[in-house]
């Protein structure tokens, strides 16, 4: 399994062949109804992305990006779109087929090739807000999605992930309703995974965040963390 950062909370994920795309903020729309302008360009253009699945955490402009969404639904018709009820209702209203999509709840499941991926909770702005255990038959990734910090939060994603987690992709920019870089350590320090990676910064000057300070914090902790470099594959 291989990884790029698109930048905020957006990824590509490929696995055996099945493109796996998580968030991706590619648009300018931010700006254009919020006034935040982006601090860097899109890494990749949809036509890169080949998406075969596009799981969407939940309905903010940062993360579900309609221009991205709905061209990426009429690039690529088959593509499973995937997110909790907000995401799905969202993407009803724009015009998605219904086939397209799969609102996913807790208990649920949905399998993109040799990839299966669970919601998860976030505590977040929308309601309905989750987010994502994304497994394979080697890896097993967390990715927090937007969510404040909850003491229960990691016991939660324990019992959930049910193994050990393998890599933590965590928020740290402390605002607009997400946890603080030193709430991100602690839950990162709970769960003890292999590696940990920062995300939600470097997009908008008015919510960013330094992430050194979460880096050499995990490290202190004796777990291995860093950076992903917008537009870079990486193996995981």
């Amino acid at each position: 399994m291989t990884i790029t950062w698109l930048g905020q909370s957006g990824y590509l994920l490929k696995n055996k062949g099945c493109h796996l795309v998580v968030d991706p903020y590619l648009s300018n729309i931010v700006f254009e109804k919020q006034g935040l302008r982006r601090l860097i360009p899109p890494p990749m253009s949809v036509e890169e992305l080949k998406p075969d699945a596009l799981l969407i955490s939940h309905d903010h402009l940062d993360h579900f990006d309609p221009e991205t969404v709905i061209s990426i639904h009429k690039r690529y018709p088959h593509c499973l779109i995937a997110g909790p009820e907000s995401v799905t209702a969202h993407a009803l209203r724009l015009g998605v087929r219904p086939s397209a999509l799969f609102t996913l709840r807790e208990g649920d499941e949905v399998r993109a090739g040799g990839i299966r991926i669970r919601p998860c909770p976030a505590f977040h702005s929308d309601p309905f807000a989750v987010g994502f255990l994304i497994e394979t038959d080697e890896k097993l990734l967390y990715m927090t999605g937007d969510t404040l910090f909850r003491e229960s939060l990691a016991a939660e994603i324990r019992t959930l992930a049910g193994r050990k987690i393998d890599w933590i992709f965590t928020v740290i920019n402390g605002r607009l309703g997400n946890m603080t870089w030193k709430e991100a350590v602690k839950l990162v320090s709970a769960l003890q995974p292999a590696f940990a990676v920062p995300m939600h910064y470097g997009m908008f000057a008015e919510n960013t965040e330094n992430p050194e300070e979460f880096i050499e914090s995990c490290k202190r902790e004796m777990i291995n963390a860093g950076e992903l470099i917008p537009g870079k594959e990486t193996e995981l």
